[in-house]
């Protein structure tokens, strides 16, 4: 029996075409329609207006998620899913931006403070997130588990930025 080269043998280039046909197909695609970069200067201009205006930045939480699912070509679950990533990242980014900056204003025993308090929230968002799936079927958890982490990862988001705001002022 002759051996062929890989790429010779009869069959290998129609079973390369159907695996990669069968990845692409099955492979997660971005939720259609939304620009990553248009989502995250909305979700930026949205906390600064916010904030001159004197507000909370609170409003701006669902200002990527909702539209996005809104979309008729986002119904499904993995684009809803995929709606909720994205704006879980915005807010996880914009919060990592606010500590930092927050803490880049403090003196050596303070910024330990922030950081001790930042690590129990941490935790705390961790184990409060995860109770919808402990509590509900698996689809109300897809819902409620990342509307929870996006809500508090916004908050203190906001909340950092409101006392770098109050120290801006007070000096």
């Amino acid at each position: 029996m002759r051996k062929c080269a890989i790429y010779k043998c009869r069959g290998f280039a129609p079973a390369v075409l159907c695996i990669v046909a069968l990845a692409f197909a099955i492979w997660p695609q971005p939720a259609r329609g939304v620009s990553p970069q248009a989502t995250n200067a909305i979700l930026h201009q949205c906390v600064d207006a916010e904030r001159a205006a004197g507000h909370s930045g609170r409003a701006c939480i669902g200002k990527v998620t909702g539209p996005c699912k809104a979309r008729p070509e986002n119904t499904h679950r993995e684009d809803q899913m995929e709606c909720d990533e994205r704006e879980f990242v915005l807010w996880s980014q914009l919060l990592q931006k606010e500590f930092f900056a927050l803490e880049k204003r403090l003196n050596p025993q303070q910024r330990e403070k922030l950081r001790r308090s930042q690590a129990l929230w941490v935790k705390y968002q961790s184990d409060d997130c995860r109770l919808p799936y402990i509590l509900f079927s698996q689809e109300g958890a897809e819902s409620a588990g990342p509307a929870c982490t996006i809500e508090l990862k916004a908050a203190r988001a906001l909340q950092l930025r409101a006392w770098r705001d109050a120290l801006s002022q007070g000096q």
